[in-house]
């Protein structure tokens, strides 16, 4: 097959490329084109990392080409893995063969469809030992050998992933092998499994990843029997409505604290899902998540408090609005985003009042006292332990309604310890 037109195509995608492949051609290394770059080639989609593997060692290659043009580091170098970050963004990836020869080492990777190989030296040819290009055409997910999953068990889960994000079938035997090597996830580090999970709820079409989950066993192995009654259509629509109100959400407001928000995107579809497997706190420490992340995690798993959501119905000031949020403790934006916003607990515009109340009001992460504890001080002495007690107080009585300004703050204080007793 005449892949020409694939090579030019990544040229214009990738500014960068066209000098990359001349310098690489006159290396006098026989390289090979590999992995996801080709894949994405034949389907016709974008290429943003690009994947090189070589009969010998690469590395010195790839570090003195990077000099002036990006940043050169390894990968593994144990390995002699290495890669390339340009500027953009674009990243390019060296090895050396993982076998003897070129066909031995596609034998040895994950699914057909990323088993296929442009020779630098000869880029009008595809290397496709395992048809790799008929599977991509029947959009068929098939494993390059019984081997594939004992090799690197984490390729289960890449498997699901790639499926549902390119809407192709996973074949029979290769989901036999799945549910047979499933258990020796539990052998693989916890940070990769959780990189992937993270990758898989993110996916828009998760009802095919659920159900494989499911089929082969993973979602037990990694969880444990569901305690609820789980259904992974049902948990379907609800990610897909989530979906929607995320990017709904994108696309109607700016706000200055959306893009915060928003990076927590894939941990909002964990607990989701987490919440509606287990029926408990979305915390697993098995997943090795950070401690940012867990207690993220763990606020999302309390629903808005009853007492608060009634008190809301009081709330007619901005800095009401943003001490509301505050109240409910470490996460409180996210809270309110998520089960208001994402869940639909709110009205819409209740959150984004909420939400811009707390973005016109936060300093540093909290919301400033009315006044400061040097004022109480006057009325209750300075050596008082009670001083940051009373400025909590007099924010209670803020989101209350009873104090709405430095003025009622004074007066509170007055009718209860008298003026200045310094």
């Amino acid at each position: 097959m005449d892949n020409s037109q694939l090579v030019a195509k990544l040229s214009q995608q990738i500014p960068a490329f066209s000098e990359f492949f001349d310098a690489l051609r006159a290396s006098g290394m026989t390289t090979w084109l590999v992995g996801g770059c080709v894949r994405d080639l034949l389907l016709g989609e974008e290429c943003a990392d690009i994947d090189v593997v070589s009969s010998t060692d690469p590395s010195d290659w790839a570090r003195s080409w990077a000099q002036g043009r990006g940043y050169w580091f390894w990968l593994d170098q144990q390995r002699r893995q290495s890669r390339i970050l340009l500027a953009d963004g674009i990243s390019f990836d060296f090895a050396p063969l993982r076998a003897r020869t070129i066909t031995s080492d596609l034998q040895a990777r994950d699914y057909t469809i990323n088993a296929i190989a442009i020779p630098i030296n000869n880029p009008a040819y595809l290397f496709d030992p395992l048809n790799g290009i008929a599977d991509l055409k029947n959009r068929h997910l098939k494993m390059c050998s019984t081997g594939s999953f004992s090799d690197d068990p984490l390729r289960i889960l890449k498997g699901v992933r790639h499926a549902a994000v390119l809407n192709f079938t996973i074949e029979d035997q290769t989901i036999a092998a799945m549910t047979q090597q499933a258990q020796q996830l539990k052998q693989v580090a916890a940070e990769r499994i959780r990189e992937e999970l993270l990758k898989i709820v993110a996916v828009r079409n998760i009802s095919y990843a659920l159900q494989m989950l499911s089929r082969t066993t993973v979602l037990p192995m990694l969880f444990g029997a569901s305690k609820t009654s789980w259904s992974d259509k049902d948990y379907s629509a609800n990610h897909q409505s989530l979906f929607d109100r995320l990017d709904d959400f994108c696309g109607q407001y700016q706000l200055a604290v959306s893009k915060e928000l928003l990076q927590q995107r894939p941990l909002y579809q964990l607990a989701t899902l987490l919440m509606a497997y287990t029926d408990a706190q979305p915390f697993y420490p098995d997943l090795r998540l950070s401690r940012a992340q867990q207690r993220l995690l763990i606020a999302l798993g309390h629903d808005l408090p009853a007492a608060w959501l009634q008190q809301l119905r009081q709330v007619v000031s901005e800095r009401q609005r943003a001490l509301a949020v505050e109240q409910l403790g470490p996460y409180g934006m996210e809270r309110v985003f998520y089960h208001g916003w994402c869940r639909g607990k709110l009205q819409q515009e209740t959150v984004i009042a909420l939400l811009m109340g707390y973005e016109q009001h936060r300093i540093n992460g909290r919301i400033p006292d009315l006044i400061d504890g040097h004022v109480i001080a006057q009325y209750v002495g300075t050596e008082n332990k009670i001083i940051g007690e009373l400025l909590q107080q007099i924010k209670t009585l803020e989101r209350a309604g009873r104090i709405r300004s430095i003025e009622d703050a004074h007066r509170w204080l007055q009718a209860h310890f008298g003026f200045d007793k310094n």
